[in-house]
């Protein structure tokens, strides 16, 4: 079931990178890092379970370095 997850822009960025970590439920034995990057505010996970915990960060980058990662924030895909 796929997790959508958005965030509002940053002035003079032109990416940003999205940290997350799968780190499954008591049906599935996961623990799976990404880093992604885009152009845009939003950004669709796809593969998780119902069931499986995502956390979530995000930091804004440009030509000349990024900023720190925001707060994690993590969700429980729904049944």
């Amino acid at each position: 079931m796929p997790v959508l997850v958005s965030w509002s822009a940053i002035s003079r960025a032109t990416r940003y990178d999205i940290h997350y970590t799968n780190k499954g439920s008591q049906y599935t034995d996961k623990n799976v890092d990404t880093i992604h990057s885009t152009g845009n505010t939003s950004y669709t996970i796809t593969g998780p379970y119902s069931g499986d915990e995502i956390c979530v960060s995000v930091r804004a980058a440009n030509k000349y370095g990024a900023s720190a990662w925001a707060e994690t924030w993590c969700t429980t895909v729904p049944y």
